[in-house]
C-alpha cells in the first residue's frame, strides 16, 4: 500500500499526449545553451575567484551536473562521507543533514522527471511512525522546545532515509550504498588505529603512558566505537558468506569468491582493529553481541563447531591462559560487573578516585534519570530534555549533565516515559522480527526457485548469489540492531549522524527485501 500515489503521464483519447517534461528536454539546441552558459560561468568564476574557490566552485558544479544525472550515487556518497560530514556544523545543522536534504530533493526531481512518485509503506516506516507519534505526545512537557524539536527530528530523519533509500535505489545500487558504508567505516578506523599509535588527541585520552585512545572524527572514544560496532556485523557476515563459499562454488569462480573474502574481511580486520583502540567497553561488548549473533546465524554448522570448541578451549582453560592476556584488558573490563550491580546508591557514595571515576559518574546519571521519570511517569520530561531538566534532579557533586543518561534506555524512560519506552521497545523489536522473516523469505525463495516477487527462477542462474548476498546482508543487519541494542545499555549512540548510519542499514535490508529492481 503506497503512502503517495505513482504520478504517470497523462492519456488523451487512449493515446500519449504530446512530449512534455523534463524528460524530452535534452535537444542539441538546449545541450549547446546549457555548454554555452556552463563555459560563460566557468571563465567568470576563474576570473574572479581566488584559485581554491574557483576549484571548489567548478567542482561543487560538476557534482550537481553528475548527481542530477546518477541521483542515486548520493546515497553512496552521503554513506561513506557520514562520520566526517556530521562533524562539521553550523549551529545546530551539520553537512550530514545538508547531504540528506540534497537526496530527498534529488529523489523528488527524479521522480518527476520519470513520472513516477511513490513513497511504500511496510512494517519499517510504521513502527517509526508509531515512535515519533510518541515522541509527539511527551512534546507538551518539554521546557527546552529547541532540543525537543532537534530530537523529534532526529527520528523524522531516520524514517525518511528508510522510505527514500528502498525507493530509490535499484538492488544493484543498494550495493554500492553497502559499499560504502563498509568504506566510511574503514576510513574512521583508519583514522582512529592512526591516533591510537601516534597518540593525537587530548592528554585526557592517554592510554598506557604511550597510546592515545581512538576517538576518529567523533571526538570522544564511545560514539566512535558504536559507530564501528554499528559497522563491523555487516563485513563480517558478508565476510562469512565469501568464507564458506570456497568449497562449494556455485555459480562463482574461485577468483569471485576470493575476492570477496579478502576484501570483506580486510574491512572487518581494520574495523575491529580500530574498535578496539577505542579503548571502549561498552563498544566491545556490543560488538561481541553483535557478532555472536552474525556468527551462529551466518557461519554455517562448520564456523559454528569451531566457535563452539574454541570457547570450550577457552572455559577449560581459562585459568592458565588467563595469565597471558594483557593486565590492561582484564582490568579495563574487571570493574563492569558494578555497572549492574544493584547497589548504585552505594557505588555513587563512595569517594571518587580515577579508577571508579566513568563508573560513579554513568550510576549518577542513571539516578538522575529514574528521578526525571519519577516526575511524569507516562509522558517523561520531553523529547530532548534531559540537560535541560537534570539540574533540578543532579546528585551532588554531578554538575554536568552530559547531554544524555549514558544509557538509551533511562534516557527514554526519563524523556519520554512508560508510553514512549513501550513505543520504543516495540520498535526495535519489530525491526528484528522483521528481519528474521525476511531473511527466511528470502531463503525460502532461494531454495524453492522463486524470488521475493515470485516469479521463477533456476537454482543455476544469477539471482541466487544476489539472493544469498542478500540473505547475508541481513544478517549482518541484525548484528547491527543487537550491537546497537546492547551498547545502549552503557551509551546513547543518537549522536553525530550515528542514527542516520543505523536507517541507512535499515533502508538497505528493506530495498533488498522487496525485491526492488527499478
Amino acid at each position: 500500500m503506497g503512502l503517495g500515489r505513482t504520478i504517470k503521464p497523462t492519456l488523451t483519447g487512449g493515446l500519449p499526449g504530446p512530449p512534455t517534461g523534463l524528460p524530452y528536454a535534452s535537444g542539441r539546441q538546449v545541450r549547446t545553451a546549457a555548454a554555452i552558459v556552463g563555459l560563460v560561468v566557468l571563465a567568470w568564476l576563474l576570473a574572479e575567484l581566488p584559485l581554491l574557490w574557483a576549484a571548489a566552485a567548478v567542482a561543487a558544479g560538476g557534482g550537481g551536473v553528475l548527481l542530477l544525472r546518477f541521483p542515486h550515487l548520493i546515497w553512496p556518497g552521503l554513506a561513506v562521507a557520514l562520520p566526517f560530514a556530521s562533524a562539521l556544523k553550523r549551529g545546530p545543522i551539520s553537512l550530514a543533514d545538508l547531504m540528506l536534504g540534497t537526496a530527498v530533493l534529488l529523489w523528488f526531481v527524479d521522480g518527476v522527471r520519470k513520472g513516477r512518485l511513490r513513497l511504500t509503506s511496510g512494517p519499517l516506516p510504521i513502527l517509526f511512525v508509531l515512535y515519533l507519534f510518541a515522541l509527539l505526545l511527551s512534546f507538551s512537557n518539554a521546557i527546552d522546545l529547541q532540543e525537543a524539536v532537534e530530537g523529534v527530528i532526529k527520528w523524522l530523519q531516520m524514517l525518511v532515509a528508510v522510505l527514500l533509500v528502498r525507493e530509490a535505489l535499484t538492488q544493484r545500487q543498494i550495493r554500492w550504498l553497502v559499499w560504502g558504508l563498509l568504506a566510511g567505516g574503514v576510513l574512521q578506523a583508519a583514522l582512529g588505529i592512526f591516533q591510537f599509535v601516534f597518540r593525537i588527541g587530548p592528554p585526557n585520552f592517554l592510554l598506557l603512558d604511550r597510546f592515545m585512545r581512538a576517538a576518529g572524527t567523533f571526538g570522544q572514544p564511545n560514539p566512535f566505537a558504536g559507530y564501528l560496532g554499528l559497522t563491523l556485523p555487516v563485513a563480517a557476515a558478508l565476510f562469512l558468506l565469501n568464507f564458506t563459499s570456497i568449497l562449494r562454488r556455485k555459480g562463482r569462480s574461485l577468483r569471485q569468491v576470493l575476492a570477496g573474502t579478502g576484501a570483506y574481511g580486510g574491512a572487518a580486520a581494520i574495523i575491529a582493529v580500530g574498535l578496539l583502540a577505542s579503548w571502549s567497553r561498552g563498544g566491545w561488548i556490543g560488538a561481541a553481541a553483535g557478532l555472536a549473533v552474525v556468527l551462529f546465524v551466518q557461519g554455517g554448522r562448520t564456523v559454528q563447531g569451531a566457535a563452539l570448541a574454541a570457547a570450550g578451549v577457552v572455559m577449560l582453560l581459562g585459568p592458565i591462559t588467563y595469565r597471558y592476556i594483557p593486565s590492561s584488558l582484564t582490568d579495563r573490563l574487571a570493574d563492569l560487573p558494578a555497572y549492574l550491580g544493584t547497589g548504585m546508591w552505594d557505588i555513587v557514595q563512595q569517594p571518587v578516585t580515577d579508577n571508579n571515576f566513568s563508573i560513579i559518574e554513568r550510576l549518577a546519571h542513571w539516578i538522575a534519570a529514574l528521578r526525571m521519570w519519577e516526575m511524569s511517569p507516562w509522558l517523561g520530561v520531553g523529547p530532548g530534555n534531559y540537560a535541560a531538566v537534570y539540574p533540578q534532579v543532579r546528585l551532588a557533586r554531578w554538575e554536568d549533565p552530559l547531554g544524555h543518561a549514558h544509557n538509551t534506555y533511562l534516557n527514554v524512560l526519563a524523556e519520554n516515559g512508560l508510553i514512549g519506552m513501550f513505543a520504543y521497545l516495540a520498535l526495535w523489536a519489530g525491526v528484528v522480527v522483521w528481519l528474521v522473516c525476511m531473511r527466511r523469505r528470502i531463503l525460502r525463495g532461494r531454495w524453492e526457485g522463486v524470488d521475493p516477487q515470485g516469479s521463477s527462477i533456476s537454482l543455476n542462474e544469477g539471482p541466487i548469489p544476489s539472493m544469498a548476498w542478500s540473505a547475508a546482508l541481513l544478517v549482518g543487519v541484525l548484528g547491527v540492531i543487537v550491537h546497537l541494542s546492547v551498547h545502549h545499555l552503557f551509551d546513547n549512540l543518537y549522536v553525530q549522524g550515528i542514527y542516520l548510519h543505523v536507517a541507512l542499514w535499515l533502508g538497505a535490508a528493506a530495498a533488498l527485501a522487496d525485491g526492488n529492481d527499478t
